[in-house]
């Protein structure tokens, strides 16, 4: 079994795939709505937000990345809370390199962004993992505990 993930569970149907897939494609929705109306709409009403508008790619973009990578990849729980720390790491890796980068700009507020998603990924995953456990996910291992 490896740190991340297990070539064994990388092909193997699961329910909680579906979960996970549901989980990104939601975070993805919610985060371009404010991205494309939320932040007009509070520029044009000159509305304080504190930055959370211009930060929202980074803290909805973690939970994108964590929960639609987790759909692909199918790790067990331990492996699902490592990826989700290293693909935040790598955020906030990337964001202290944007200086060194054609056009990038670094923001302390895109690190904080970024934490904060994976603060609210932690809280998901510790729900999805509660709900559904490790075993009898798979579709093969219910088909096969059907025919008991």
């Amino acid at each position: 079994m490896g740190y991340f993930g297990d070539s064994k569970r990388i092909f193997l149907p699961d329910r909680i795939r579906l979960v996970f897939l549901g989980l990104g494609a939601s975070a993805f929705v919610i985060t371009e709505l404010f991205r494309i109306r939320l932040r007009p709409l509070l520029r044009d009403l000159e509305v304080k937000d504190f930055g959370f508008t211009d930060t929202v790619g980074n803290s909805g973009g973690i939970l994108v990345q964590i929960f639609l990578s987790l759909a692909i990849i199918n790790p067990n729980r331990k492996q699902s809370f490592r990826l989700a720390a290293f693909f935040t790491v790598g955020y906030i890796l990337y964001e202290f390199a944007q200086p060194f980068l054609p056009k990038g700009t670094f923001d302390w507020y895109d690190v904080i962004a970024t934490v904060v998603g994976y603060g609210l990924s932690v809280p998901i995953l510790l729900v999805v993992w509660n709900r559904y456990d490790e075993s009898g996910l798979s579709f093969e291992n219910r088909k096969e505990s059907k025919g008991d």
